[in-house]
């Protein structure tokens, strides 16, 4: 009976361990202000503000672009890494990382690909 009990509380210590550390790895998508307040790796979605400058430095690797959240909040963003290879014509993206003082530090910046099937399917909803 010990034996049984000794496994359960085991097995629950573990499956705590294991909900712990899921919930400190999984990074939340928020804005920019909430970033703010929470001061950890986030995950912010938003669009390009294309009406700001946007600029890859290859000597220092660095992307630095302008970015408008979800709740219309404008932001700079620094990434060290090249720009993404469609990043001027994605709908919208997402950037990982935290905030700073005044700029947010993206670790990885993940582009949302336009359909480059839109016409070809438009056009079959046209022959049904």
């Amino acid at each position: 009976m010990k034996k049984y009990i000794a496994i359960g509380v085991l097995a629950l210590i573990f499956l705590t361990f294991l909900l712990l550390s899921f919930n400190k790895s999984s990074i939340e998508y928020t804005d920019f202000q909430t970033a703010k307040e929470l001061n950890k790796k986030v995950q912010v979605v938003g669009t390009l503000e294309k009406n700001l400058p946007f600029q890859y430095n290859p000597s220092s690797n660095l992307f630095e672009f302008y970015m408008k959240d979800k709740k219309g909040k404008v932001m700079l963003v620094r990434f060290n890494g090249p720009q993404p290879n469609n990043f001027t014509i994605a709908p919208e993206f997402v950037v990982k990382g935290t905030l700073q003082d005044t700029f947010f530090l993206a670790s990885e910046i993940i582009t949302k690909c336009p359909s480059k099937y839109e016409g070809e399917i438009e056009q079959l909803n046209k022959v049904r």
